[in-house]
């Protein structure tokens, strides 16, 4: 049954290939849109191997298509593998330079792998096409705090609430710095306001400012 599927699969792919070859622009787009479209049913269905293999199909049929790159890097992220889910980010940008979700995406990558640098950058760039992303202004706070940029994150976290007041995460962030600073009455409130938002952080806020000193949070 095993060879048999596969043979299937395989014989499904030959033929989407020669598929590929003979048609016209626009129809390899629609025909690629069907197969992104394939790929997030699978994603949702939290079958990201297959989903990967339609979004490849999609690339045969559109081998210059940005949304399918950056559906793909989606997948591969979700999947763990990062390092190949930042060079599809970067493919669908290179292919479409605006793509607002791409910057952010692989900022938060560059992020995690402590790429500070590589984060704030493509935070920046992220709100050149989107200056009211709040949570680019979060994110990119989160990279400056790491990179010892102080009084950037403070004014990033800032923004972040101006443009949306109900950011339980940007407080948290703003509490951190104030608690790092001295300011302990300021972090206390910045941490309430999170937590009346947020509740369930009360854990995370209690690890990291257990870091700094001991706060009791109520």
């Amino acid at each position: 049954m095993l060879a048999k599927s596969s043979f299937s699969a395989s014989l499904c792919l030959t033929i989407c290939l020669f598929a590929a070859g003979n048609l016209a622009a626009e129809t390899r787009k629609e025909t690629a849109f069907s197969y992104i479209e394939l790929g997030d049913k699978f994603v949702r269905q939290g079958d990201l191997d297959r989903a990967i293999g339609a979004y490849n199909v999609a690339l045969q049929f559109a081998p210059h298509f940005a949304p399918a790159y950056f559906h793909r890097a989606v997948a591969l992220e979700r999947r763990g593998d990062l390092s190949k889910a930042i060079a599809d980010y970067t493919k669908a940008l290179e292919i479409t330079p605006a793509l607002t979700n791409a910057f952010y995406n692989r900022g938060n990558l560059r992020l995690n792998q402590g790429d500070l640098d590589g984060a704030v950058s493509d935070f920046d760039r992220a709100l050149e096409t989107d200056p009211g992303y709040g949570m680019a202004y979060n994110n990119r706070g989160i990279a400056r705090m790491a990179k010892g940029d102080m009084d950037g994150a403070i004014t990033d976290f800032d923004q972040a609430i101006k443009i949306n007041p109900d950011h339980p995460e940007a407080y948290v962030n703003l509490g951190l710095i104030r608690l790092q600073q001295g300011r302990r009455s300021e972090a206390e409130r910045e941490f309430a306001r999170s937590l009346a938002l947020k509740p369930s952080l009360k854990t995370f806020i209690e690890s990291r400012i257990g870091q700094i000193t001991h706060v009791s949070v109520h």
